[in-house]
């Protein structure tokens, strides 16, 4: 009876530590990550450059071609390449079963242009190497070459890292051109009839519909700006154009100062900080400036200091903003505006992605791969959550932000503002 009892126990414990081992090994749900407090306490720019900046990784080569190097050899160059020699393990697991993964769901017809420089790369683990298709193209010039560089002297002496604009289908023009058909008007049914129309402008005249009628225009809500907005707070049509008439300064903003590079290096050591104390996406922490890139750009503006951040608030202030409530109606605004512009088939897509039909692709690959796949389909998802209010608001005030964007080369100082069309 006692063995029946322990039997029953162990197999217990092995079914409970299957299944959380099963939960471990299933892609993440990122959904909170996406959530970002724009007041959480960040480290100054200088605090993250000496953690992350790895003085070691700017290596003076002290010549600047191959024909000029020096005759004494370099002492630092000699004790990296002899630790690097003598590691089992030159490519972290990580990478290695991503690349290879990578490499087992690309087309085999790039092999040939790829495989060749990944055999003169040192440390290429040889699991890698021999690859099939990957170890027939050792030293190898592929055959097929594109027409635009077919007749070029000497083309064999060419570096292995560019072969692969040998490949014809690199070239645009050698791909099969998509047949577009021809559109024909369409015209109404219905012949047109002079006489109803003169008699419909008797009823309702023309003067009606002129901008300056005097008919009284009804105030509505969407004259009045929002108090304090929040993340979940609806948009007004005076709040989107109040936003709108900030991106000018903002834009002058990203071109003085360095602040474009510095907004973008801050961005880098945010996504390192975030990873390293687990509110960070490892590997994808850059679908989160997609999302909300205004909530990301005020923490970076607030990791360069309050310089930066007096500047900034300086600017949107004139029209009535706080760094938080700018980066609220901002991100709103920017994901509605995203909406507006969706077309059928980007819709299918989100469709596609929210009911989980790529989900036997994604599982094909390696955890790491899909977790990747996985953060970035739901990070699509959030980019185009928006409430039909938000989006109606939007529309009135789009043909301004359409001209502001282009002038900001759909960037928010550093951010992105990604627009699917």
């Amino acid at each position: 009876m006692n063995k029946i009892k322990k039997s029953l126990v162990l197999i217990t414990l092995c079914c409970a530590f299957l299944v959380e081992r099963a939960a471990a090994l299933a892609p993440q749900d990122y959904a909170k990550y996406f959530k970002i407090d724009v007041n959480a306490p960040l480290p100054s720019f200088e605090e993250l450059a000496q953690k992350y900046a790895n003085p070691n990784d700017f290596y003076d080569r002290k010549y600047d071609f191959g024909w000029n190097i020096s005759e004494i050899f370099d002492e630092i160059f000699r004790i990296r390449i002899t630790a690097n020699g003598k590691r089992e393990k030159r490519i972290p697991f990580e990478e290695e079963e991503l690349l290879l993964n990578m490499l087992e769901n690309v087309p085999k017809e790039i092999y040939p242009y790829i495989g060749p420089y990944m055999h003169t790369v040192p440390g290429m683990p040889e699991r890698i190497l021999n690859l099939p298709g990957i170890k027939e193209t050792k030293n190898k010039f592929p055959d097929r070459i594109a027409p635009q560089l077919a007749d070029i002297p000497d083309l064999e002496f060419l570096s292995p890292s560019l072969y692969f604009i040998l490949m014809p289908e690199a070239w645009p023009q050698n791909l099969p051109r998509r047949e577009i058909p021809n559109m024909y008007p369409s015209y109404p049914k219905v012949e047109y009839n002079a006489d109803f129309y003169k008699k419909l402008k008797k009823l309702v005249p023309v003067e009606n519909f002129f901008p300056d009628s005097n008919k009284a225009k009804k105030i509505t809500r969407s004259d009045f700006r929002t108090l304090d907005a929040t993340q979940t707070s609806l948009l007004t049509a005076a709040d989107v154009k109040a936003f709108a008439d900030t991106l000018d300064d903002v834009r002058e903003f990203a071109n003085r100062d360095n602040n474009f590079l510095n907004t973008y290096n801050a961005g880098i050591f945010l996504d390192m900080y975030e990873v390293e104390n687990g509110t960070g996406i490892r590997h994808n922490n850059q679908i989160k400036d997609q999302v909300n890139p205004c909530q990301r750009l005020i923490q970076k503006i607030k990791i360069l200091g309050k310089s930066k951040e007096n500047e900034f608030q300086t600017l949107i202030g004139k029209k009535g903003f706080t760094l938080e409530t700018w980066a609220y109606t901002c991100d709103k605004t920017i994901k509605a505006y995203r909406v507006s512009k969706i077309n059928r088939a980007t819709i299918k897509e989100l469709n596609a992605f929210a009911k989980g039909l790529y989900m036997p692709e994604i599982k094909a690959f390696n955890l790491q791969s899909q977790n990747f796949q996985m953060s970035t389909i739901q990070g699509i998802l959030e980019m185009y959550k928006a409430p039909m209010s938000d989006v109606l608001e939007v529309k009135k005030n789009r043909p301004i932000l359409d001209e502001k964007f282009k002038k900001m080369k759909y960037l928010l100082v550093s951010s992105p503002i990604a627009v699917h069309y």
